[in-house]
């Protein structure tokens, strides 16, 4: 019985990790929370046809023609898919706000040995994070707010990115990509812009195409289209590689909104950018 009680009196005993921050930690941890809650997209529930559901079009010809938009069999088949209405951050998270989660949680800075690049400003979108850390730092946005943030399921993510389910090849403010316009210039050496460089998508969203990959919640399975269920599918329960939408090379099929990316293993720092969601059916409101 003493061993218990000095147990439970050790632990009421360390102070909170609250309590150890600076006052400096708590002022930013403030500022990222408030620019997150004001820079979120009410995203109504509703159905649509996730896949390469393909289009038709008129060639020169005068023919009906039907093309798929990726070729890439894991994008089949289209299948109907219900959400319940989420929040989702309107930009990609930068360095600044991951650096200051991995400083107070622990983790190693993402790509440390760029530290003072240009790539690797405070206000650049972030990439090379691995899957778990992504997931942390929505978790950590949802301790810091008590509400439900987590990584995008694959079929929330594609919803927003094609505003609310428009059968579009990319995720730009008109569905096209027009260089130097609504995407960065066939010339320009690849690297990760600003969050919002570039014109958003219909709905409001910046980067669902271009710039950093992105993290989603989903284990991957290439035969999983043909298996999800219709209302709110959150993917195999188990797998060996997760997800990433959005980014992609140019003239590849990859380049398109509906490929699926699946850097081996979920660790991998290839390339992986944040982008949060709230699991909550109304809106949030920032105070």
């Amino acid at each position: 019985m003493k061993t218990i009680i000095s147990l439970l009196l050790a632990v009421l005993l360390v102070p909170s990790l609250s309590a150890c921050r600076s006052e400096e930690d708590e002022q930013k941890i403030q500022a990222v929370v408030k620019r997150t809650l004001e820079n979120l997209v009410f995203v109504e529930g509703g159905s649509f046809t996730m896949g390469d559901a393909g289009v038709t079009y008129t060639n020169e010809y005068g023919r009906e023609v039907f093309r798929y938009w990726t070729g890439e069999p894991d994008t089949k088949p289209a299948h109907k898919v219900t959400l319940d209405s989420y929040s989702i951050q309107k930009y990609e998270v930068t360095y600044e706000e991951l650096d200051l989660f991995s400083k107070l949680e622990g983790y190693e800075y993402v790509r440390a040995k760029s530290l003072g690049h240009y790539s690797r400003e405070p206000n650049m979108a972030v990439w090379g994070v691995p899957w778990q850390p992504a997931k942390d730092y929505c978790k950590w946005l949802g301790e810091e707010t008590g509400l439900p943030f987590d990584l995008p399921t694959e079929a929330q993510w594609e919803y927003a990115a094609r505003s609310r389910g428009l059968n579009v090849a990319f995720a730009t403010d008109n569905g096209k990509i027009d260089f130097d316009r609504n995407y960065a210039g066939k010339k320009a050496t690849w690297h990760p812009s600003p969050p919002g460089s570039y014109p958003p998508n219909p709905l409001g969203l910046y980067d669902m195409t271009g710039n950093v990959w992105e993290w989603v919640n989903d284990w991957y399975d290439q035969d999983s289209y043909a298996n999800s269920p219709e209302k709110n599918p959150q993917g195999p329960e188990k797998g060996h590689e997760k997800i990433m939408r959005g980014a992609g090379v140019v003239g590849s099929a990859e380049y398109k909104v509906l490929f699926r990316r699946r850097p081996d293993p979920p660790t991998s720092t290839d390339g992986g950018g944040i982008r949060c969601v709230i699991n909550n059916p109304q809106p949030v409101k920032a105070h």
